[in-house]
């Protein structure tokens, strides 16, 4: 998938999957985000194993994905539609009010949700992490469905 179509797609995708490694190896997690001009937000507490797993290594990978599985009525004539990303990049945290502000305001946005009136009170207790996508790609399957499947 081009590049521009992996961007469009991450622009609607409903959950990212965030790979994270530390001392106790690899850990995934699904996570509401946003994303804009080649970077993803991500929000979450100020505490806790992914906290620490950026501060540990912060090289990550992340994917996304939308599908649905066609079924069939024949032996192994199963198969799926599906569309998905998968990349690699660096993160960071948000380190002020302002910075914050604006990753929470690109979630937002993801979701259709207002951008304005978020209290310094909540930030305070929020992590923003940053990540500088590196590399991305993209693949989909659409089969049409099959008659008498």
């Amino acid at each position: 998938m081009p590049a521009g179509e992996c961007e469009a797609f991450l622009r609607r995708a409903e959950v990212l999957r965030l790979g994270l490694a530390d001392d106790d190896g690899p850990y995934v997690v699904p996570v509401n985000f946003g994303y804009e001009d080649g970077r993803l937000y991500v929000h979450g507490p100020l505490e806790g194993r992914r906290i620490d797993a950026v501060r540990a290594n912060p090289r990550v990978c992340f994917e996304a994905d939308e599908g649905e599985i066609v079924r069939s009525d024949r032996a192994c004539g199963f198969t799926s539609r599906f569309a998905s990303v998968v990349g690699y990049g660096t993160a960071r945290f948000a380190d002020t009010l302002g910075a914050k502000r604006h990753g929470l305001g690109v979630i937002m946005r993801h979701y259709g949700g207002p951008e304005d009136g978020m209290p310094d009170e909540t930030l305070a207790k929020t992590s923003v992490i940053v990540i500088e996508i590196e590399t991305m790609d993209g693949k989909r399957y659409l089969p049409a469905a099959e008659e008498g499947a």
